[in-house]
């Protein structure tokens, strides 16, 4: 039986609960493996060793060589591309042709578009005549913001994870991931390639479980956290900012897509209205 553990520090661990749930194929509902479901200890634990992080050796290296290391996440996602693909496959249920075009390749390439960008971002500077009749320069500095949770939806679990993964890390901050309960898999995977490419344990960490009393609201809530992005359900979205709130921390949402709906003649007209609105 396949474990899906959490990822923290560098290493897989359980739970001090012993908690776990099944993940279920949504094809045919075969029995993948069993979660271990993160409590507030896990939590705990992944964001202490995020903040440790910052200040370890991830806060020393150059914007050229964090990058680099990443840069090497792209290349070890690719080469394990049908270890991703497998495991997208069976979480999602999506099919071969659709995942290894869109979600694996699309979730290494995050990686290298924002280690493109941020090799190359500037910086903002002026200069300014002060009453003495000299000449003051002001310039601008950007340095982390810290220890960001990121909480992801099912239906591009690599794709929409590591696009937010990708610009957190480049920019030098450290992360822990809540991926959706449905779909475990890749990101929890996606901690042995950071482990073989040499990123720092507690650079990335990932826990596993649900929202309400689970790994998602103790997360949002932990006064560790300094910044939270979320992509989901505007119900969800609203629990996320209103535990933000407390802090005052930066809340980035991804919320409630308005997508178009052909809706037949012989439908279950019920179903219809309750499930495209």
């Amino acid at each position: 039986m396949k474990q899906i553990l959490n990822f923290i520090n560098g290493e897989y661990v359980s739970n001090a609960s012993g908690k776990t749930y099944e993940k279920r194929n949504p094809v045919d509902n075969s029995l993948i493996g069993m979660v271990h479901e993160a409590g507030q200890p896990e939590v705990d634990a992944a964001v202490a060793a995020a903040r440790a992080a910052l200040h370890g050796p991830w806060g020393k290296l150059s914007v050229v060589d964090r990058c680099a290391m990443l840069d090497g996440v792209v290349a070890e996602i690719n080469r394990r591309f049908d270890d991703f693909l497998q495991a997208e496959i069976l979480d999602t249920g999506k099919p071969a042709h659709l995942a290894s075009h869109i979600d694996i390749p699309r979730g290494a390439a995050n990686f290298k578009i924002f280690t493109d960008t941020i090799k190359n971002v500037s910086t903002e500077s002026f200069e300014m005549r002060t009453p003495d009749g000299k000449t003051a320069r002001s310039y601008g500095v950007r340095t982390p913001r810290g220890v960001i949770a990121i909480i992801c939806p099912w239906n591009l679990p690599l794709l929409l994870m590591t696009w937010k993964c990708g610009p957190a890390m480049a920019c030098g901050n450290t992360v822990v991931v809540k991926p959706s309960e449905a779909t475990p898999s890749t990101a929890t995977l996606l901690g042995e390639v950071m482990n073989k490419v040499g990123v720092p344990p507690g650079v990335y960490n990932v826990v596993n479980g649900f929202g309400v009393n689970s790994a998602g609201s103790f997360l949002t809530a932990h006064q560790g956290v300094n910044g939270i992005t979320f992509t989901g359900e505007t119900k969800t979205g609203t629990a996320i900012m209103k535990a933000g709130a407390d802090g005052i921390r930066p809340v980035s949402l991804e919320l409630g897509g308005k997508n178009a709906a052909v809706v037949f003649a012989d439908c279950d007209f019920e179903n219809a209205v309750n499930t495209v609105t």
